[in-house]
């Protein structure tokens, strides 16, 4: 399964250890004045349905609305064989590495860092450890026209705060749980502005390896491109990976309501059968329920790996007006 959102998950856990080394959860709505803005449900037809759920599957599979925050992958040896983050963490990271001297790290310790082409990024470290992390440390990065040398420039907020920690961090068999807030962050990369504000919370469980567990949640999660505004509302999602066979067999479970002006409205997800898949393939198994206005649903099946079927019901009638097959490249070209 494509694995971009579950990269940049594990490349800020690692970022937060970073560092750390060298509260609890929160209500927020990502600063959204009265929660989400009100969208109207889309309206579903078999023409407009691979669309929708062309839509839906690049944020099942950690693509769509946060690909064009998380951009990329690009490895990082630092955080393991498998792991990787994109360009926009690069400075993040670089940021954080010339923090992570233990001699340097005080309760609060805070300073400006040039990026490695242009701009700069403020930093501001606040921990309860210098020599390890804990539950309420925090970093803060405030970018200002930041290039680091990756394609993309970074500008505005980013906060991650440790809320949940337990194990041995030495041992790599531990329960991280973070909050990553973004406020005004905004990247630019091929002469195109996203910007992004919301609350992401995450935990990343590797207490019973070979298997690896990430669960996030966004109450509600905002992107504006171009002018037009994507909202994610009551997101979440499961990923589980086990290592123990090659390549790694990722099941994903997943709800939320996704609103776009790219759909027409909004259309709200759950999961009927999990996704199952091996290594960056397509799900071979799982099927998500997509409904949309008047109860109509857009059922999708998961036939194998190369193959999807989306069977329609454009009425809410219960019954299916139509059917279609096509492969996992079609459905995802049809989003794009």
């Amino acid at each position: 399964m494509k694995r971009a959102l579950r990269n940049f998950f594990i490349a800020a856990a690692g970022l937060a250890l970073i560092a750390a080394c060298g509260g609890g959860g929160s209500d927020s709505d990502g600063g959204l004045t009265g929660g989400a803005p009100p969208s109207e449900p889309a309206t579903i037809t078999t023409e407009n349905a691979p669309l929708i759920a062309g839509t839906v599957a690049e944020v099942a599979m950690g693509q769509g609305i946060f690909s064009s925050i998380f951009t990329t992958d690009l490895p990082i040896g630092s955080i393991g064989a498998d792991a990787a983050v994109s360009p926009v963490m690069k400075p993040v990271f670089s940021a954080a590495m010339k923090t992570a001297s233990p001699s340097q790290l005080y309760a609060t310790s805070a300073g400006r860092e040039n990026c490695a082409v242009s701009g700069t990024v403020d930093i501001q470290v606040t921990i309860s450890d210098p020599t390890g992390p804990s539950v309420n440390d925090e970093f803060i990065f405030d970018f200002t026209n930041c290039d680091d040398g990756s394609g993309v420039v970074v500008d505005g907020g980013m906060t991650i705060t440790i809320i949940t920690l337990e194990g041995d961090m030495a041992s790599g068999n531990f329960l991280l749980g973070m909050q990553i807030d973004l406020s005004a962050f905004a990247v630019t990369e091929g002469g195109e502005t996203t910007a992004a504000n919301g609350t992401i919370t995450i935990d990343i469980d590797t207490s019973m390896p070979p298997v690896t567990t990430i669960s996030v949640s966004a109450i509600a999660f905002v992107t504006t491109s171009e002018g037009a505004e994507d909202v994610l509302t009551n997101f979440s999602i499961d990923i589980t990976e086990d290592a123990s066979t090659f390549p790694a067999a990722v099941t994903v479970e997943t709800s939320f309501t996704i609103s776009s002006p790219r759909i027409g409205g909004e259309v709200t997800v759950t999961t009927s059968l999990a996704l199952q898949s091996m290594g960056e393939d397509y799900p071979f198994v799982g099927e998500l329920r997509i409904e949309g206005a008047g109860g109509a649903v857009i059922i999708m099946v998961a036939l194998d790996a190369n193959t999807v079927r989306l069977i329609i019901d454009v009425d809410g009638d219960g019954a299916d007006d139509d059917s279609m097959d096509m492969t996992w490249e079609e459905l995802m070209a049809a989003a794009a």
